[in-house]
């Protein structure tokens, strides 16, 4: 073709897609190939936009480590154009894979025990939870995202095509780029992050740092499932308000109504409502389980009595009063064996009084059900008013820096205890279930006849906790782990010795005593992992599992071994009072604990554990500006991990947009990318330009030519 081509470049422009070719001059031979020429114009025009796709982002040394290993054997069905695509993705893809794997597995241990080539979800589901728990959220709707933007966002970025001065060099660019001095700085610099791969994922992990930390102020401030769009349409919280009706028609005579074809004669509705969830009736194993615990409660146990602290919760009293009146069916002398003892003080919403109503309205029947017995303080104090602050109103790390965490916990679930072992009433009941009053939820009761009924008489012999689910803040709904993060020991191994030491020096940013000692549970990535680790079926297979210590908001404990440790049982807050109570209690009976994970409680999106509006908005504040050591490492921590993790998922997903870009590219005009991309040096003459123009034209080389960073 004897066909002269200028090219014109705009002053500032560094991509080869901002390069305009102009028709300049054609010999009267050409005359008459016109459709020809402009064939071969689109041709080029189409090459130049592939190796933009593929190649021109590359450095130098990545263009020679590329031309190195691309495959040039004749034999295979690559061009080499072709075969250089192709290597320059799979070595983009490499490290990216290499770091979404690599790092959660050579941080922290805690590797699944049971995994192989066959069976390789639990490493899998292991490295999803790490990921989980160092961005603090679920990294699929990262992942997911980050793919989408990939997708969507075009090559020449989502602004147009803006040059580094502000000069418009397409009609596009000028239309994006009009409207003030301030508008053009803005577009630039939207354009130059959009063109650059670590600049775009940066302002992505900064956009998903912000909504992480805007949704968990507004979970914590303003608790409710609208912060959680995740949770929407599946998750349910189980009312006590509908025990009663689920129980209706059952038959709880094990003996008597042991061949009923529904067991205990109650549809799949009723166990999923009596249990919140975890059991079916068309599961064998729960069946067995459920029925042999009725029988112990029936036939065995000397009774069961539940033991809470209370202070404001006059609002939680109706569905702790609704969850009694369920467990009343499953006994057959509840009278006798069924007991709330309470420990309230220096409530000032009428919390006493409620419970004082309840407790006479219930001994006032003609046959009392079972006892609510309020503790009294003595008959100098009898109605507890102590003056005791409470400990979320105790706590400017300002002016308090060692203000506790836990405050008199500790101290009056000892009272209790020791006021129960005392009290005849109560020797001869063989369990005591702890619990939160404020949750106001189902506590599951056939959850906790499976939890009587263990096998190996588990609950006998062992304390087992349950597995009640929070949605953890600024997760948006995706991750909802046990939510008593500081009561949660794991089981000491070997393979969770790097994870503990990890915690325990996070823990020690600040010094012993400090309240930063006891929020370090709940702001650890390493704390969250193991306890979604240890509560993930793909390590418990939905079996209880052993843990040094956990609460979830109930737990049982058997009476045996707690007369049996004596006064060496007691509930502390530890050296520095910083502790949970919970921990020191379990430590101190000096047995192996349980987690049953078919006996759960789901905690209202509204009405999570914890502090909520002025209170967590304090505890945030304190948290941060009280702590700057510990922000400031909590923060660098959070956000390189989540940098390192949009880089990887971006970097992957645009060699995919790229490998379909290749896949959708047709083969002819791949053949000669580099001959019909060979760019002009800023500087170079038309005529030397010409002359190189039709050097690479005769040239048999067709490899792909780049553009150098």
């Amino acid at each position: 073709m004897n066909s002269s081509l200028k090219r014109r470049q705009t002053a500032g422009v560094s991509f080869p897609s901002d390069l305009e070719d102009i028709e300049a001059s054609k010999s009267s031979e050409d005359l008459s190939s016109d459709g020809s020429d402009r064939d071969e114009k689109t041709k080029d025009g189409e090459c130049r936009r592939l190796e933009e796709v593929f190649l021109s982002g590359l450095s130098p040394v990545s263009r020679k480590v590329v031309k190195m290993l691309a495959p040039t054997h004749p034999c295979l069905p690559l061009d080499r154009c072709t075969s250089e695509c192709l290597t320059a993705m799979v070595l983009q893809t490499i490290p990216s894979l290499a770091a979404l794997v690599l790092i959660p597995l050579l941080m922290w241990d805690g590797y699944p025990e049971e995994w192989g080539f066959l069976n390789a979800y639990p490493l899998v589901r292991h490295l999803e939870l790490v990921w989980n728990s160092l961005l603090h959220t679920c990294c699929w709707p990262i992942f997911v995202g980050t793919f989408l933007l990939a997708a969507l966002i075009p090559r020449r970025g989502a602004f147009g095509c803006c040059s580094g001065k502000g000069s418009p060099s397409s009609r596009v660019g000028a239309a994006a780029c009009a409207g003030g001095k301030a508008k053009v700085v803005l577009c630039d610099a939207m354009v130059n992050i959009c063109r650059s791969n670590w600049k775009i994922c940066l302002l992505l992990s900064i956009m998903c740092t912000n909504v992480i930390l805007v949704a968990m102020t507004l979970q914590m401030v303003t608790p409710s499932l609208l912060w959680n769009p995740f949770m929407w349409g599946w998750y349910k919280v189980y009312l006590p308000r509908d025990i009663g009706k689920s129980l209706k028609g059952a038959c709880l005579d094990v003996e008597k109504h042991g061949g009923s074809r529904r067991p205990l004669c109650l549809a799949e509705k009723e166990w999923d409502e009596l249990s919140s969830g975890r059991l079916s009736s068309n599961n064998l194993d729960d069946v067995l389980t459920v029925q042999k615990g009725l029988d112990y409660l029936q036939n065995e146990s000397g009774g069961i009595l539940f033991s809470a602290l209370a202070r404001n919760v006059a609002d939680a009293i109706p569905a702790l009063k609704q969850n009694m009146d369920g467990l009343v069916p499953f006994f057959k002398d509840s009278q006798n064996k069924l007991s709330l003892v309470v420990f309230e003080n220096d409530s000032i919403d009428g919390t006493r009084q409620d419970f004082k109503a309840w407790a006479q309205e219930e001994a006032g029947r003609q046959s009392p059900r079972y006892t609510v017995d309020v503790m009294s303080c003595g008959e100098e104090n009898p109605d507890c008013h102590l003056n005791v602050a409470d400990r979320y109103d105790n706590m400017n790390h300002f002016k308090n820096k060692k203000s506790s965490g836990v405050g008199k916990l500790g101290d009056f679930r000892q009272g209790l205890l020791e006021y129960i072992l005392k009290k005849d009433e109560y020797k001869n009941f063989s369990h005591m279930i702890a619990l939160d009053v404020d949750l106001g939820t189902s506590i599951s009761p056939l959850g906790m006849l499976h939890t009587l009924g263990l096998e190996s008489s588990l609950a006998q012999e062992h304390v087992v906790a349950s597995s009640s689910r929070q949605v953890w803040p600024g997760s948006l709904g995706t991750i909802i782990p046990p939510y008593d993060l500081s009561a949660f020991r794991p089981k000491e191994t070997k393979r969770n010795q790097r994870l503990r030491e990890l915690q325990k020096s996070f823990c020690g940013l600040a010094p012993a005593g400090d309240r930063w000692r006891n929020m370090c549970d709940a702001a650890s990535s390493m704390q969250m992992f193991m306890i979604m680790s240890a509560d993930d079926a793909a390590n418990n297979n939905q079996e209880p599992y052993e843990v040094s210590s956990a609460f979830n908001g109930l737990a049982m404990y058997p009476m045996n071994i707690i007369r049996e440790r004596g006064d060496q049982a007691r509930y502390d807050a530890g050296d520095d009072g910083q502790r949970c109570e919970h921990i020191g209690f379990h430590l101190s009976l000096q047995k192996t604990m349980y987690v049953n994970p078919k006996w759960r409680m789901n905690l209202k999106p509204s009405k999570p554990g914890g502090p909520v509006g002025l209170r967590a908005l304090l505890t945030l504040y304190y948290s941060g500006l009280g702590r700057p050591k510990t922000f400031i490492y909590v923060s660098v921590f959070q956000t390189i991990f989540l940098f390192t993790f949009v880089l990887a998922c971006w970097m992957i997903a645009t060699t995919i947009k790229n490998l379909c870009v290749l896949l959708g590219f047709p083969r002819e005009k791949t053949k000669n990318v580099c001959v019909a991309l060979s760019l002009p040096r800023q500087g170079r003459s038309y005529e030397q330009e010409k002359t190189n123009e039709r050097g690479r034209l005769n040239s048999s080389d067709s490899g792909c030519g780049t553009r150098e960073m």
